[in-house]
């Protein structure tokens, strides 16, 4: 299938160097806003032969592209998707699917007119500890509390301090801490234990109108979740999920790194496999395969989890006060 990478970001790398160990994956090209940084990033790889675009339209117009990856930025996610699909490209999104959830609905409606997939990005749910980790919930009983944290300093900060203004921490660019890094927790949870009945959220919002750091707290008719999240700290970032009878707790929630059972009774049982490098080869696999079966939506990644979590995310901004201009 040939892709093309639109983006140039040390997530692009991640996913390219994974994507190339999978037989059905074919870099078609890449897309950037300049013509030498797409060629450094392919140079980078190898790949110095694949094609680069500096627009969207010529992705758009060229009939030997099966597929697009966008990594572009958040504010941008919606345009490019929409105008792929209508091209007749399957598009494989970079999370969050879009700056709010009347732009996700946009992206939905273009999947199903033109009969293209759409599959966000989330990297974690197509991880073979994933399955493990459902495998293993019976383990701890009537589920009752989860705690999903992601706390990690950001480099970009610094620049921040020092006065200049990354895109990291401007709204206008649909950026910020819960959407970067407390997807992550939030995503894993939605897909355990679907959409809470009420949220509530609060966090220190930056100059820019950006949230730095914040917790969200997710209630369900018998049990509760927190999601504690910044960028502006940094944190151990273990993740559990509790029930009566034990605990499973997650080292790197997004990787899903390590995993182990612990028993109110001190059992101890290692979960998890051993982790893999490549780690974002396992969703590139599943959407290529998906695509290939005609399917517009992902039933692991599906629209409607799309859909709950980017719910809950506009339900905390508007109660953070982080305000995109595709709000308004």
């Amino acid at each position: 299938m040939n892709f093309v990478i639109v983006g140039t970001n040390f997530i692009s790398d991640t996913l390219l160097s994974a994507a190339k160990q999978l037989e059905a994956f074919s870099l078609y090209g890449v897309c950037s806003r300049a013509q030498q940084t797409g060629e450094a990033f392919l140079a980078k790889h190898d790949l110095a032969d694949a094609k680069v675009f500096t627009h969207i339209e010529q992705v758009c117009q060229d009939p030997l592209v099966d597929a697009v990856y966008i990594a572009a930025p958040n504010s941008l996610h919606k345009d490019y998707a929409v105008m792929c699909l209508k091209a007749g490209k399957h598009v494989l999104g970079e999370k969050p699917s879009a700056a709010n959830s009347k732009e996700l609905e946009a992206i939905i409606q273009a999947a199903k007119t033109h009969q293209r997939l759409y599959m966000e990005a989330m990297m974690t749910t197509h991880l073979p500890n994933f399955a493990r980790l459902k495998n293993a919930l019976t383990k701890i009983g009537t589920p009752r509390k989860y705690i999903g944290q992601y706390s990690q300093y950001s480099s970009r900060y610094d620049k921040y301090k020092n006065g200049e203004r990354p895109n990291t921490f401007l709204p206008e660019f649909a950026n910020g801490a819960l959407v970067d890094l407390g997807i992550y927790p939030l995503y894993i949870l939605l897909a355990i234990w679907g959409a809470p009945q009420s949220v509530k959220a609060s966090g220190v919002l930056l100059e820019t109108g950006v949230d730095g750091a914040g917790d969200v707290l997710l209630n369900y008719a018998d049990k509760q979740a927190v999601i504690s999240y910044s960028k502006i700290s940094q944190g151990d970032n273990f993740t559990e999920i509790q029930g009566e009878k034990g605990r499973i707790r997650i080292e790197a929630v997004s990787l899903l790194k390590r995993m182990q059972y612990i028993g109110n009774d001190g059992t101890v049982e290692e979960l998890s496999e051993q982790f893999d490098e490549h780690f974002m080869r396992h969703e590139v696999s599943h959407f290529i395969q998906a695509a290939n079966a005609g399917q517009i939506e992902s039933s692991v990644n599906t629209h409607t989890l799309s859909k709950q979590v980017m719910a809950v995310l506009d339900e905390a901004r508007s109660q953070l006060g982080v305000v995109y201009p595709a709000d308004q």
